[in-house]
């Protein structure tokens, strides 16, 4: 038996949801688009496409070998799970969480935690400038300091009078996983 310095230690390595990156690319680009041209036109983004989009992307996977499926298994679970917090405080749809569990299907553990990163930016920049272009911008600010300063609720009629702001957050996912691919170098 060779001594222990001289075996190789095994590495798995870091790899896309799909060996073969063109199939998970091509999935990845129609359920982006579709996603977003859908969140636009009927404002939300639907079951079938991010349910079918988390399958394609284990399917992907499985097939071509354990590293990858477990890659894309953890990117399924820390792209939906990172979202599912801001969606417990209402901060996010859940449309917008399960296409996130989506796209970590489709990227992998490793290209996930970069769309993470850029998806929240891009989504924060958007949140901020519907907030500053709304015509109410200035009530709102007001409302808020005055329930920040004084700490009580808002009364019902000020609550209804205001309708939320919506946020196409299935814009900054596309966005953001465009910029980790970019980064990324393919």
């Amino acid at each position: 038996m060779p001594p222990a310095s001289s075996i190789p230690p095994v590495d798995f390595p870091a790899v896309p949801a799909a060996a073969s990156p063109l199939a998970a690319m091509l999935i990845l680009f129609v359920l982006l688009t579709v996603a977003v041209y859908m969140e636009l036109k009927e404002g939300r983004i639907p079951n079938w496409l991010t349910l079918a989009g988390m399958a394609a992307g284990l399917l992907v996977a499985f097939l071509h070998g354990q590293p990858v499926f477990w890659s894309s298994l953890g990117g399924l679970l820390i792209g939906f799970g990172f979202l599912f917090i801001f969606y417990l405080f209402n901060g996010v749809g859940g449309g917008d969480v399960k296409l996130m569990g989506a796209v970590g299907a489709l990227l992998g553990a490793e290209l996930i935690k970069p769309a993470l990163f850029y998806t929240t930016f891009i989504g924060a920049f958007l949140a901020v400038m519907i907030f500053v272009w709304r015509k109410d911008f200035w009530l709102r600010v007001s409302w808020g300091l005055q329930n920040l300063v004084f700490w009580r609720q808002p009364e019902a009629k000020q609550l209804t009078r205001l309708p939320a702001i919506k946020v196409p957050y299935g814009i900054a996912i596309a966005t953001g996983c465009v910029l980790a691919l970019l980064a990324r170098g393919s």
